[in-house]
């Protein structure tokens, strides 16, 4: 068991190395620890947050290729909800095969 004194260690301790890239995640940075997420620790944050209607018609068109039209209309029920690339992905893979599926059940995306 790593503990979060061990954690801060491994990260700028004496075995720690520079040129590196760590990659932290979290959907509720503010119940972070200040010490974790200090300058020198975490140089670089970056917010992923809901998907925007760019990226909901690009990935609509990865799973649907040349279904520009269907793309639009998916675009168009979704695009006021707050909806992840992780809901989309979901949404897409479950009708993976089936676009017109994918629009008429778009409501059913939570």
């Amino acid at each position: 068991m790593v503990t979060f004194s061990g954690l801060l260690n491994a990260l700028d301790g004496v075995a720690s190395s520079e040129e590196r890239i760590i990659f932290m995640t979290t959907n509720h940075v503010e119940l972070l620890d200040k010490a974790l997420i200090r300058p020198g620790r975490i140089d670089v944050k970056e917010l992923l947050g809901d998907a925007s209607e760019y990226q909901i018609k690009t990935m609509f068109l990865r799973f649907y290729e040349g279904e520009n039209k269907l793309a639009e209309e998916f675009v168009q029920k979704v695009k006021d909800k707050k909806i992840s690339m992780a809901q989309l992905q979901g949404h897409f893979v479950f009708h993976k095969n089936y676009p017109e599926n994918s629009v008429l059940y778009a409501d059913s995306i939570t």
